[in-house]
Order: C-alpha cells, then structure tokens, then sequence
C-alpha cells in the first residue's frame, strides 16, 4: 500500500514565501537599477549634459598617461586593462614601445615614438644641435598637461633664448675673437661666455617605465641613427625597483594568460562586466560626485607603488645597481665621442625635510617600510655610481626639493610643473658647459686666449 508524505501548511507557506520573495527580487532587483539609470540619464541631460559626468582634469590626465596594450594590428588584449590612453605595444629589441603617430588631448607622440610635435627626419640640418633626453616617466614629463610643458621642451626653449640672447645683445657676452687690447681683454673676462650657434632641437626620447636595459637597447636601434650631438639619461628609479635578473623592463601578463586560457577568459568577461558598468550614468554619478575616483585608478602596471619594489636584501639591491652601472657604461661607449650626462631622478624621499601636506600624505600612504628602503637605496646609487662613469657626467638630483617649501612630488616620481622647471634648468646649466665656446684668438695677438675647438 502506497504511503503518502504529508508537509504541514506552515513549512508549506514557508517555502512558497521564500521562493515568492526571491523571485520578486531578481525580477525587481533589475527593473529598480534600469529605472535609477533612466532618472540619472534623463536628470543628466536635462541639466547640462553629458559633459559633466567627465573626471576632474587631474583624473583626466593620469587616464591619459596609463597605457593600453596593443598587438601590432592595434588591438586590445582581451583581459588587460584598457581604460589607458597611451598605446604601446611590446617589442623583441625594446621590451616594449610607444606606438607612433598618437595623441591626446595632453601629449603628442611622433612617427618615431618620440614625444614630438613633429617628426625628426633622419638627415639632420647642418645648423641643427641635438640632444636627446632618455628616461622614463619622470623624464617623459608624466602628468604634463601638453607638449610644451614636458621636460624636453623646457630645456630647448632655454637654450633657443640663450642663443637669441647672445645674437641680439652680444656685447653682454664674450665676443667671437679675442680682442687685441689688455684692458679690453680683462673686461671681456667677466661677461658669461658664448655656447654654439645653432638651433638646438631637444627630443624625448623618454618611455614609461623603462629601466637601462630598454634604454641601452632604444639608443643603440633608434636614438643614434638620429645623429645626436649631446645625450641626457634621467632615471635609476625603474632599476632600483627591477630585480636584478630581468634584462629589461616589459609590460603585461600576456604569457601568463597564455598558459591559463581560462583563468584569461575569466579575466576578459571580469574586465567587460568593468567596462558595462562604468559606463552607467549612475557609476559615473557615483564616481564624480560622491567617492570620486583617484589618480591611482588609472596607473599602469609600472606606476603601481610599493615598499615590496624596493628590495630589503642588500645584495639584491647592489646587483640591481651593478646592473644599472653596466648598461650605463654600454651606452657611454656607444655613444663614443658623443658627451652624456648621466641624472639620478628625483624622489620623494629626498624631500623630507620640507613636505607639504599633499606630500605627507603622499609618503605616509606609502608606508615607512617604502621610506626606508627608498633612502637606503638611493644611498648605495649613489655610492655605485659616482666617480665610475669615467668621461660621463654624473648628476644626484635625489634630494633637488629637499628645500623647497612648494609642492614638488604628484607621487613618489612625478613632478609638478614647478618643480620641471627646476629640473629643466639645471639640466640647461649642465648642457650649457657642452657647448660652451671661448672667442677664437686674434690673429695681430694669437696667445691672448688659448683656442678651443666648439663641440662638433
């Protein structure tokens, strides 16, 4: 005989109401955020438009400046991030590279890769002086809000002015030839000497986050082709933080997505569920007016900050140096003749006797253990580093702020346009000293000023 099983109402109720309710919540869970969308869309428009849901300009321009990887037909890699604007693509000779002939609205990138206005044809023009400033972000002028305000281009209007200064007011410098009288010679004696004539042309030849490795590899296949006249390499940061067993610096976790194809699937749907949902007015609204969104938001893999970079065992640290020492006197022997000036960048621990408090805050989302490790290894680049570069000049500029009352540091490496200034400046004095140019010798008194040959 055939038993039944009998619920008793109550359990019976129970679960009918849990799945009643259940049911009303995924169906009305959706319907409620397509409604708050419609309001926020309709709320958007009808007080001024899209337009003020964009970032703050700060925001703005660090998303420009964090790259998005591309293949060498130019498209995404499925997974990766892609909410940078600075595309770059790997390279077999580089690590990786800038791709040509791109722009925002804060930074032009030329033909060549280099950050330029303009192309630099391969001849160059007989009254035309090079130099070229390598380096990587900090020498890319990150943050800049355009062209002519990055590092590069503050050095060559610097020079430029110098030489029209010294053609339309040449009686406030030393004259093209010696003259022949004593007591004018003794007057010549105190006025600034001339530099070359020319028009000097500065190029950035800067990539983000490269270390010495790309950098010795960018000169040899790229730079010197250029015919440079003078060579200025700002960096150290991206060595200190590279352990000492990769060559040279690259980007993306594409050969790890290559071994896992499903944590790689997994990723690509994370990163377009991403891209639907910042799309939404209501994430936009969310992110503008009420938890607004930080520069870090948009970082590249190379701008992500850490204590862990910087390593703790000193003889990591030193091979990470010894490294860095090696591919710079490679790039001083390929340049042969050519002057170089060697610049460890600015950091934000050179600076802490004078922090603002942006600074301070800066450094104390860092964390001691960063602090620490930061000064430690600035100290032992600069005991790596000086006096072994032989014909190379070398430069600290770790501690350039460590006076200054104004706001230098945007994060541990990036500057702010006052402090570029700076920079700029003291890098034009040291490239002034290249091509300075004693007044040629009188021919009625020949030994009154020794010659000296101009740099060619």
């Amino acid at each position: 005989m055939r038993k039944y099983r009998y619920t008793p109402s109550w359990q019976a109720k129970r679960k009918s109401w849990l799945r009643n309710t259940l049911l009303i919540v995924v169906i009305a869970l959706p319907l409620l955020v397509l409604m708050a969308e419609l309001i926020a869309r309709g709320a958007v428009l009808a007080t001024g438009g899209v337009n003020q849901l964009t970032p703050n300009k700060t925001i703005a321009i660090a998303q420009s400046y964090a790259f998005r990887l591309q293949d060498s037909n130019g498209n995404n890699y499925p997974g990766l991030p892609d909410a940078g604007k600075l595309r770059v693509r790997r390279s077999p000779l580089l690590g990786y590279e800038l791709l040509p002939d791109q722009n925002s609205e804060f930074w032009q990138v030329n033909a060549q890769g280099f950050r330029q206005d303009s192309a630099v044809p391969l001849d160059k023009p007989a009254n035309e002086i090079r130099v070229f400033l390598m380096g990587g972000s900090t020498a890319f002028t990150n943050m800049a809000e355009q062209n002519q305000k990055a590092l590069a281009f503050k050095i060559e209007k610097l020079l430029n002015d110098r030489v029209r200064a010294q053609n339309s007011n040449p009686e406030r410098f030393k004259p093209k030839e010696t003259p022949y009288f004593a007591d004018q010679i003794e007057s010549m004696q105190a006025l600034p000497p001339r530099i070359r004539d020319g028009s000097y042309r500065v190029i950035a030849a800067a990539v983000p986050g490269y270390a010495s490795g790309n950098e010795l590899a960018l000169l040899a296949h790229r730079v010197m082709a250029y015919s440079p006249n003078a060579l200025v390499v700002l960096d150290g940061y991206e060595d200190m933080r590279s352990p000492s067993n990769q060559v040279a610096k690259e980007i993306g976790n594409i050969d790890q997505l290559l071994r896992d194809p499903i944590a790689q699937y997994r990723q690509h749907q994370g990163q377009q569920f991403s891209n639907w949902l910042n799309s939404l007015y209501l994430v936009k609204a969310w992110q503008k007016w009420v938890a607004p969104a930080s520069v870090t938001t948009f970082s590249s893999d190379y701008q992500v900050f850490s204590a862990d970079q910087l390593s703790k065992d000193a003889n990591e640290s030193q091979a990470r140096l010894n490294r860095y020492l090696v591919n710079v006197q490679q790039m001083a022997k390929l340049a042969n003749n050519i002057p170089m000036i060697l610049v460890l960048q600015p950091e934000i621990t050179g600076k802490l006797k004078s922090l603002t408090t942006d600074e301070e805050n800066i450094l104390q989302a860092l964390g001691n253990d960063y602090r620490d490790r930061a000064i430690a290894s600035y100290q032992l680049a600069n005991q790596s580093l000086n006096g072994k570069l032989g014909a190379t000049k070398f430069l600290n500029f770790y501690q350039l702020f460590q006076d200054s009352k104004q706001q230098a540091f945007i994060d541990p490496i990036h500057l702010t346009e006052v402090a570029n200034d700076l920079v700029a400046k003291r890098l034009y004095d040291n490239l002034e000293q290249l091509f300075l140019v004693q007044p040629a010798p009188n021919p009625l008194n020949p030994e009154a000023v020794p010659p000296q040959r101009p740099l060619s």
